[in-house]
Parts: C-alpha cells; sequence; structure tokens
C-alpha cells in the first residue's frame, strides 16, 4: 500500500511513485486525489488519507511508442483473461496464447490473430478454427493503441483494486 498511480490530466496511466511523492506534489498543487486508500498519514499538525491514485493538473506530453508484441502486451490487452471462456487463471503460468486462425492454416503471429487463452481450452480448440472447434471469441482481437507504460508491475494480480478502473480501456471490438 505504499505505491500510488500517477495518471496524466487526461487520465491515462504515467507512473507508479511512492505515497511521499504523491504527498509533495498533491501540496505543491501539482495534483489532485482521485481515490485514497484507508490507512491516514499523520504528523504533529494534520492528516490526510493515503493517496492511491492522483491525476496531473497539467497534462504532460508523452512520448509515443509502438506498442510492443509480446507476451506481456497479449496478456494485459486481454485483461489476462481467456477469450474463450472468460476464466481469468489464478496464475500467470496457466495462461497461454492461441492463434485464432491456425498456423498450420495461414494463420500469422499478429495481433489480430493472438488471443489469451487458458490452457484447456487450448487444448480443446487444438489444431481448428473457433467456429470448427463450437468456441467463440469474446472480443475480436485488436491491436492496441496504447498499454500502461509504467511497468510490468501494472500487468500482474497484486495490482491495488483501487487502480483497475484507471489503466484499462474499453478496445473496439
Amino acid at each position: 500500500m505504499d505505491r500510488t498511480l500517477l495518471l496524466n490530466a487526461s487520465y491515462e496511466p504515467l507512473l507508479v511513485i511512492s505515497w511521499q511523492r504523491a504527498i509533495t506534489l498533491l501540496v505543491l498543487e501539482k495534483v489532485e486525489v482521485l481515490v485514497n486508500y484507508e490507512r491516514e498519514i499523520r504528523s504533529a499538525t494534520a492528516s490526510i488519507l493515503l493517496p492511491a491514485v492522483v491525476k496531473l493538473v497539467q497534462r504532460v506530453r508523452q512520448r509515443q511508442s509502438a506498442v510492443r508484441f509480446n507476451r506481456t502486451s497479449i496478456y494485459a490487452r486481454d485483461r489476462h483473461q481467456c477469450q474463450y471462456c472468460g476464466d481469468q487463471p489464478e496464475s500467470e503460468g496457466e495462461l497461454t496464447y492461441d492463434h485464432v486462425q491456425p498456423r498450420s492454416r495461414g494463420g500469422k503471429t499478429t495481433w489480430t490473430n493472438i488471443v489469451t487463452c487458458c490452457v484447456p481450452c487450448n487444448r480443446k480448440k487444438g489444431n481448428q478454427t473457433p467456429n470448427e472447434a463450437g468456441m467463440a471469441l469474446l472480443k475480436k482481437p485488436v491491436k492496441p493503441s496504447w498499454l500502461p507504460v509504467v511497468g510490468k508491475t501494472l500487468l500482474t494480480r497484486s495490482t491495488p483494486e483501487l487502480w483497475r478502473p484507471f489503466l484499462w480501456r474499453d478496445q473496439a471490438a
């Protein structure tokens, strides 16, 4: 609980900062608090709730870079959820990815042909298309325009629940 999510003025995740840095930015009136933890910080003359999520008052420009195509980014795009059954396994070891159109049938390893999949669904689908296997995709896979640029910390289940509404945007189907 000693971490604070820093958002740009446009609500895009920027960084994970210490709660001390968040309070400094608050005192300098550079951020506003969107969500607090229940824990209170006290000094001799004041008390303040520990900030969980803060937003910059003025927007800072970010260097735009392409979203890297890798397993971590695929899992993040799909919110660590199997795109066939909707299950969210307890550990990443129980997740894999699946080629919607199998590679043996000309399917490419691209954003639009790869989805997060649990091991049981991957076995069930095998070397078939979703239609042939009688399995429907929850969401059509798309190339994301962005993913949180705040490090792998945000892509794990250890992410505080209070942050989650600020980390994901709905993606076009």
